[in-house]
């Protein structure tokens, strides 16, 4: 089992549903940083998650919250400041947070490095515009057994853009006014069949102006021939943040 899906672990597929909870619209921000970052800066979200199991022969479905809260700083091993953001998770708002992860972002004047589950990602580069041609996000990783198999440059067409910048985006909950989506990966190898091997690697995010991330949608399965899908799904959609 890729060890990605520690993301996705937490509540029982009985877990009770989510109640909603929706923020007063946000208001268009001045500011052209999509990714601010500061001590104390925290943003909440929803999460749908789907995930198939190859070896059970099932499908779970999960709804639960997780919050990212960024609650210090540091310097990297090149002397650049860095921040540490603790991630937690709870099943519904009646249930206190419980921890989930650890991710360290660095962010320079030439983007964003964000370093989860041993894997650092180039989240963005700047200035963050439609005229950039695109960039190799996944330049840091290295794959290595099949924990990797997923960034695998070799077998996938990993290349990130830039899209819809300075549009409007509502994620289904909440409107923000400025943002611009990333897209990394939209890639499908036939679909699930008795006689065939098929797969789906598919990352967008999207970013607010003057409040980082406010959606995420992350889809990676495999399937062999006559067997189950394996992998996951996952949207995360921002509902409150400071």
């Amino acid at each position: 089992m890729h060890n990605i899906f520690k993301v996705l672990l937490g509540v029982s597929f009985g877990a009770v549903a989510l109640i909603s909870c929706k923020k007063e619209t946000e208001r268009p921000s001045d500011s052209d940083d999509y990714f601010p970052l500061q001590v104390g800066k925290y943003i909440l979200y929803d999460v749908d998650s789907i995930r198939y199991n190859a070896f059970n022969k099932t499908t779970y479905h999960n709804q639960y919250q997780m919050r990212y809260d960024v609650v210090d700083s540091f310097l990297d091993n090149q002397g650049r400041l860095s921040y540490t953001i603790n991630v937690s998770q709870r099943p519904n708002t009646n249930t206190p947070f419980g921890p989930r992860d650890v991710i360290h972002v660095t962010k320079t004047t030439a983007g964003v490095e964000w370093v989860q589950s041993n894997a650092r990602i180039l989240k963005l580069v700047f200035p963050v515009s439609g005229n950039i041609e695109g960039w190799n996000g996944m330049a840091y990783i290295e794959p290595r057994a099949d924990q990797m198999e997923e960034y695998d440059l070799s077998k996938y067409n990993w290349r990130f853009s830039y899209d819809k910048v300075g549009a409007e985006f509502d994620p289904g909950n909440n409107p923000f006014y400025k943002t611009a989506t990333v897209n990394g990966i939209n890639e499908t190898t036939n679909q699930p069949d008795d006689s065939v091997y098929a797969d789906r690697n598919y990352y967008q995010e999207v970013y607010a102006a003057g409040i980082g991330m406010v959606y995420r949608e992350r889809i990676y399965w495999t399937y062999q021939p006559g067997e189950y899908r394996n992998g996951y799904e996952l949207r995360m959609r921002a509902v409150d943040q400071n």
